[in-house]
């Protein structure tokens, strides 16, 4: 019986207690897990031993990620790398992936990304051999036809073999991916028919410089066209190759469609809250970013809600978490429909909640708008056969009038939000008032 291979991770992170948890939640995953506290020692690490994964923090003193990767890249051969960031900036992850990162992961403030980690890990891994089982193959062709037809055959992958863009070759898998009945269905068809019109005159160039028998096109993402004329997302990777004497290409796809949805619910996690779908503080300070420069360039007024709920606490005490979760959920509901599909509804943490009123017309609309979040925050909450009733304590900063920066504005909107709770709650409050606005209860 063989003995079972144990996964060597490094982990680079700067931050001594979530270094030590996530080393902790890793070893007690199975893996032999090494720490650096920054770039210079996990480079030192590395070359005294080697391993199948590093996890590379973004942020790093003495030396971050992003240099870590150039250092690493000018070695030779990378092992897998995960990038760990905390921006969730598309950016950032292309700037890594360019740079020879395998794939990348937001960081949030809840490390419920160590949860995804292992999943992360297997998958770079699982990749990594596929990319050297594929080489092997591509080898093989060399030495014995019979051996590589039947390795192509059987591969989950699609692939293919053309020149001069007439298809020569296609496996089972390519046959149906591209929605054909048999392989044999597709040979003389033109290749590029099969590439969407957004990608074709890259394509073109690739398949022109393969077949002058230029280096591997590395793994990139495109868009192809089946026979139905369903578009299909891959993962595609080309090299050149010779088909009786002359130059041909061939490419090795995969359908990515799980892949990207899975980085769609990660992008997810990072942006909204987990409980009630609501954007999340990340997300709010970043609509708060946009709105601000956007009310800045054109003269516009948008004002700022801060919503607390009054009694809230008491609820969660005496009914239990569980009828706190679902009063917050149908809270979030009820705050979505008091507003426009332009303006935002988060949820800061807790009970406490935002709205972002984007380009308010007249000094008393953010009022009208919070008696209306009142008065549907008032009515009754039926929770599992417990009617529960809160109320809503409800700040209001505006721009220009309440200060030049994104935190004046915020900081006031508490402080008004606090005014109304020392006046008896239930009620909003003006920081400052616009024009002849009066606060309401």
């Amino acid at each position: 019986m063989s003995e079972r291979v144990i996964t060597r991770v490094l982990t680079m992170e700067d931050e001594a207690g979530l270094a030590l948890l996530l080393q902790k939640r890793l070893v007690r995953m199975g893996y032999a897990v090494e720490s650096a506290c920054n770039g210079e020692e996990g480079l030192a690490l590395m070359e005294k031993r080697s391993y199948d994964v590093v996890l590379l923090d973004y942020h790093m003193p003495v030396m971050g990620g992003m240099e870590v990767l150039r250092r690493l890249a000018e070695r030779g051969p990378l092992p897998a790398i995960i990038m760990l960031t905390g921006e969730g900036r598309v950016e950032t992850a292309v700037e890594a992936l360019k740079l020879g990162a395998s794939d990348y992961i937001v960081k949030d403030t809840e490390t419920k990304y160590f949860d995804l980690l292992p999943v992360i890990i297997e998958q770079v891994l699982a990749k990594q051999r596929l990319v050297q089982e594929q080489q092997r193959t591509i080898e093989a062709l060399h030495e014995s036809e019979e051996r590589y037809r039947s390795l192509v055959e059987l591969s989950p992958d699609g692939i293919i073999l053309h020149s001069g863009g007439k298809l020569l070759f296609a496996n089972p898998t390519a046959a149906r991916y591209l929605g054909a009945a048999q392989p044999e269905d597709l040979t003389g068809m033109n290749v590029l028919d099969f590439v969407h019109p957004d990608f074709r005159e890259a394509a073109a160039e690739r398949i022109r410089l393969l077949e002058n028998q230029a280096d591997c096109a590395p793994w990139i993402e495109e868009k192809l066209v089946r026979l139905d004329t369903r578009e299909l997302e891959v993962e595609i990777a080309a090299a050149p190759s010779l088909y009786q004497g002359k130059p041909a290409v061939q490419e090795i796809f995969r359908d990515i469609k799980e892949r990207k949805l899975a980085a769609r619910r990660l992008e997810h996690m990072a942006m909204y809250d987990g409980l009630t779908d609501l954007p999340n503080r990340m997300l709010f300070f970043d609509r708060l970013r946009h709105t601000f420069a956007v009310a800045r360039r054109n003269k516009h007024t948008f004002a700022l809600l801060f919503i607390d709920l009054d009694g809230f606490k008491q609820i969660n005490d005496t009914w239990g978490h569980d009828v706190g979760d679902l009063l917050l959920k149908e809270t979030a509901a009820r705050l979505l429909g008091t507003v426009r599909d332009s303006d935002t509804v988060a949820r800061m943490g807790g009970d406490e909640f935002t709205v972002i009123l984007t380009r308010v017309q007249m000094p008393h609309d953010p009022g009208i708008v919070s008696g209306k979040i009142i008065a549907a925050l008032s009515r009754p909450f039926l929770l599992r056969g417990v009617e529960c009733n809160v109320s809503a304590s409800i700040g209001i900063s505006w721009y220009p009038g309440d200060g030049g920066d994104l935190e004046d504005l915020l900081r006031k909107a508490d402080e008004a939000m606090y005014r109304v709770k020392e006046n008896g709650k239930c009620g909003f409050r003006f920081f400052s008032e616009p024009a002849s606005q009066e606060g309401g209860k």
